[in-house]
């Protein structure tokens, strides 16, 4: 990303979750810093979530580690992202936290609120944010201070399959003047001119789409005090409404389709098998559906008012209960500054935030990674000011949006009253 450089050193989905975060006191406090030597290294947990290919990278830029760090060991926990909340929720509840975990999303807010995140300016001498991107530090600070450092940049997108558009007829969108119904057109005429089963997108039921919906009409997602939802009963009324009238007019599958396609693996997915022309999707995610040749390119009504961000697409962060939190500050530093660890990771968990790693594996990304850091850059370029973290009881948002929206597809809610309903129950979850 082409972004000045920051010149400081940074001085549920399940009621379960919620319940077991709740319990957090019960856990133990933690021991007396134990000093490792090479003979007897000190041991720290580092957990995140992913697939088989992010735990065997991941693995080996541990063992890099180590090997540079002979007075540490880490041990790795992958968990699939389904059900990794869950279980470090139960973790926290029963007072073995992981040393250094992986977040994303509301998460940091739901935890810093019950005192689980470490306050990072107590290793502050650990963690090297000096050639981090201009406010990619500031993504990690919740109410002035520094509880998660970036794991790497994303930001929302649209993902376009080339092959699809060509085979229909249809010439690839220009994203400087699309709008939501020239999406809408372009989907429904490329259902129509492709083969049964091809379909122009599937419709994205996602709380930072719908805060990107919301930015373009001039609205927030939340409040500024995180209380309430910010974005008015009208626009996501509309919000809803676009995905059904994508469906309504061929541009989409059937709703029972959508909700399959929901849940695939990206791989799986009608992107994935190369039966879909457009999809609303997280950045980094391109290079996860298929080997073919896709492009990205800026979300409609972008360029009349832009909503997009960009967001870390992981987060790392530290328990405030861990016995070795200096050590666990630099196996951080390592994993985002280290240009061994970076040649390994590359974009899997976003473009890198520091500036020098940005350009230096760049060479060493695929075409379509590639173009994924150009569209970074022109996301940058728009200069816009990312929301403030998504507050503390927002992290079912996902999961309500999703019920209404497949309860709006299958005809069984209007639009209207499913704005209403997501309203009523997100603000009921923040208060």
């Amino acid at each position: 990303m082409r972004f000045r450089r920051k010149k400081t050193v940074m001085g549920v989905a399940a009621a379960t979750a919620v319940l077991a975060l709740a319990l957090t006191g019960c856990g133990s406090s933690p021991q007396a810093a134990k000093v490792g030597t090479a003979e007897d290294p000190v041991t720290i947990r580092f957990a995140w979530w992913g697939n088989d290919s992010r735990a065997k990278t991941t693995l080996e830029v541990i063992k890099d580690f180590e090997a540079a760090n002979p007075t540490i060991k880490v041990q790795g926990e992958n968990t699939e992202f389904s059900s990794y909340w869950d279980k470090m929720a139960t973790q926290i509840a029963g007072g073995t936290t992981p040393d250094v975990f992986a977040m994303s999303g509301s998460y940091p807010s739901e935890y810093a609120s019950r005192g689980v995140l470490l306050d990072l300016d107590k290793v502050k001498d650990q963690i090297d944010t000096s050639k981090f991107a201009d406010g990619t530090v500031e993504l990690g600070q919740l109410d002035g201070k520094q509880y998660t450092i970036t794991a790497g940049v994303n930001a929302m997108s649209m993902v376009l399959d080339p092959t699809v558009f060509e085979a229909a007829g249809v010439p690839l969108p220009d994203d400087e003047t699309w709008t939501w119904d020239d999406y809408v057109d372009i989907a429904a005429k490329i259902s129509k001119n492709s083969p049964a089963g091809t379909f122009g997108t599937t419709p994205m039921s996602n709380d930072s789409f719908v805060a990107v919906w919301a930015r373009q009409s001039g609205e927030e997602l939340y409040t500024d005090d995180g209380k309430k939802m910010g974005i008015s009963e009208g626009t996501l009324a509309k919000w809803f409404e676009f995905n059904k009238k994508l469906m309504e007019t061929g541009g989409a599958p059937s709703a029972s389709q959508t909700v399959e396609d929901g849940s695939a693996q990206p791989e799986l997915t009608l992107m994935g098998q190369g039966k879909q022309a457009m999809k609303v999707s997280w950045s980094n995610q391109m290079t996860s559906y298929s080997g073919a040749p896709l492009t990205m390119v800026k979300l409609p009504g972008e360029s009349k008012q832009p909503g997009t961000w960009l967001r870390s697409s992981m987060e790392y962060a530290i328990s405030a209960k861990s016995a070795q939190s200096k050590e666990a500050a630099l196996f951080i530093n390592y994993l985002v500054n280290n240009m061994d660890a970076a040649s390994k990771i590359k974009s899997d968990r976003g473009m890198p935030a520091n500036t020098e790693l940005k350009a230096g594996i760049t060479p060493l990304l695929k075409e379509t990674q590639q173009k994924e850091a150009a569209y970074l850059d022109r996301v940058a370029e728009l200069n816009v000011q990312p929301p403030k973290p998504f507050p503390a009881g927002s992290s079912s948002t996902l999961e309500v949006l999703n019920r209404y929206n497949t309860d709006v597809l299958f005809g069984k809610i209007s639009p209207q009253d499913a704005a209403k309903g997501v309203i009523s129950e997100v603000n009921s979850n923040l208060g």
